[in-house]
């Protein structure tokens, strides 16, 4: 391949890593939004703050890919369609929108399996597919940093740069939230490897570590990387810092019961509400604000980066109100299954 065929290369690994992130958004927001309030206190922390760290991930994937002149697109035609089927290099497995499961739990672990761990039990392939290249989420994101370095060293020697030095099409600290981490602004190499290493060491964390980097890179409290903390809630039990990252943990017990959730419907369509007028309607309003969140998003990469903050707090402060509601509405009375409404994170054109 040549420079311009390279490019184009990595500019669709990075789409696909930012398609990557948000196909995690749904299945943990849906198992967050099932747990009855007051109950699984920890396992709902814990999902609440791997699907933050998400949205961060796909920050820092957008500003990769739009600092080598690339355009984020969060459009209907890049939206996941559940279930999906997310096909690594020797092993693959379907995520739902499904209730606070321990099934859920371990497909969670799956998603953030770490380089170096044996594969866990495979689950059934579903209909649409994700592929992505690599053993792990973190090898995906290193093959991507190794093609960026190599084509990188050819600009250089060719006398031109391969990264922009105008960050306003990018998210930076000015338009985003605290928590774990945070947005790097990506201008040369060594801005987009930290940027791609701290989704890698957040996420996925290495098999021989429990904990992320954020500790040692900003001087951030301890955290447990992704794949550890939802450990945490599949065990049972907590982490002890001397603890074998390859062993389930040894510590104190965490409160999980599976039966403090509501019975959401699993992977519904906007047609699985064809019968229930009530559902139907809150579903159709929070697909329109999932989809002006995403498109405010896409937004914020196209040189107007101050609609993020509001896109993300002001989208996840209307979609929680009604997808807790949906989950109390059982979509068929008449019937003894007790199943209850869920969201189906469809696109529908958004209304400002």
């Amino acid at each position: 391949m040549d420079a311009t065929q390279k490019l184009a290369k990595i500019q669709q690994d990075l789409q696909t890593a930012i398609e990557l992130e948000l196909s995690t958004l749904p299945p943990y927001l849906t198992a967050y939004f099932s747990i009855h309030p007051g109950t699984n206190v920890a396992a709902a922390n814990a999902i609440r703050s791997v699907f933050m760290e998400e949205m961060l991930h796909l920050c820092l994937a957008g500003n990769t890919l739009v600092s080598i002149g690339g355009q984020v697109k969060l459009g209907k035609d890049n939206i996941p369609k559940y279930p999906l089927t997310l096909e690594f290099k020797g092993r693959e497995f379907a995520i739902n929108l499904e209730k606070f499961s321990k099934s859920a739990i371990q497909t969670f672990r799956r998603i953030e399996l770490p380089d170096g761990m044996p594969p866990l039990e495979l689950s059934l392939k579903a209909q649409q597919d994700l592929n992505v290249d690599g053993y792990s989420i973190g090898e995906f994101y290193h093959n991507i940093i190794k093609e960026l370095v190599a084509l990188d060293n050819e600009y250089s020697k060719q006398g031109k740069h391969l990264f922009s030095q105008d960050t306003s099409s990018q998210i930076t600290e000015t338009y985003f939230w605290r928590g774990g981490g945070k947005p790097i602004a990506v201008t040369d190499i060594s801005s987009a490897k930290q940027a791609l290493n701290e989704i890698i060491d957040q996420g996925e964390g290495a098999a021989a570590s429990l904990y992320d980097g954020d500790y040692d890179d900003y001087d951030q409290h301890q955290d447990l990387a992704h794949y550890y903390k939802f450990s945490q809630v599949y065990y049972g039990r907590h982490y002890l810092p001397d603890d074998d990252p390859k062993m389930p943990p040894t510590g104190e017990p965490i409160e999980v019961n599976y039966q403090q959730v509501y019975s959401m419907v699993k992977n519904p369509t906007h047609q699985s509400y064809a019968q229930n007028p009530d559902l139907q309607s809150l579903n159709h309003k929070f697909n329109q604000a999932y989809s002006l969140m995403l498109q405010q998003i896409e937004q914020a990469f196209s040189g107007n980066p101050r609609v993020l903050y509001n896109a993300i707090m002001n989208g996840m402060h209307d979609l929680s109100p009604i997808a807790t509601t949906m989950a109390k509405i059982e979509l068929d009375p008449a019937k003894t299954d007790g199943l209850t409404g869920c969201p189906s994170f469809e696109w529908v054109e958004p209304v400002e």
